[in-house]
């Protein structure tokens, strides 16, 4: 029973770890510098904890499986979290050969806020669509570019900071 009590602890521990681990990385990108040193802290000290135990019973091949699968755990829970806290939307300029008109259509019809806007190319003059969504739209909008024209040019970016505007499907 011991066994399988300091299991469980190690596998919670670490699936907790690294799901703070996530959130402090997304911190640092933002540049939240005391939060994510205050999480890295706890993270480093739970791994700790977890380790030495683990090194304690060595021969403990359940020890070790526990901390496999709570490190695995602890991805899949950390990019839960990532997709809830991170906005994750992108720009998506679309480029065309005499298509524009059409896919622009197309997309509004199907729900997406299209903004064109006219450029000059290699071979002359040329409208460019822009549609901001979230990254989890991609494929689906991609699949309905290529319906009208698949040989369209496709460039994604992904946004950090936007206020006010039109995003399908964001709160």
């Amino acid at each position: 029973m011991d066994i399988f009590i300091w299991s469980v602890l190690i596998f919670v521990s670490i699936t907790v770890a690294v799901s703070i681990g996530t959130i402090r990385v997304l911190l640092m990108v933002r540049g939240k510098k005391l939060f994510s040193i205050s999480i890295g802290f706890v993270e480093a000290c739970i791994g700790i904890a977890a380790i030495s135990k683990i090194i304690r019973d060595i021969s403990g091949i359940y020890s070790i499986l526990a901390y496999g699968a709570g490190f695995a755990a602890g991805l899949f829970v950390g990019m839960l979290i990532s997709e809830k806290i991170s906005k994750n939307v992108v720009s998506i300029n679309i480029f065309s050969n005499g298509h524009y008109d059409k896919i622009e259509n197309f997309l509004r019809e199907n729900g997406y806020g299209v903004t064109s806007f006219h450029g000059n190319g290699k071979d002359g003059n040329l409208k460019i669509l822009n549609v901001i969504c979230k990254n989890t739209k991609i494929r689906e909008l991609n699949t309905l570019i290529c319906k009208v024209d698949p040989k369209a040019f496709i460039v994604t970016y992904k946004l950090e900071n936007f206020r006010g505007g039109f995003v399908r499907n964001l709160r």
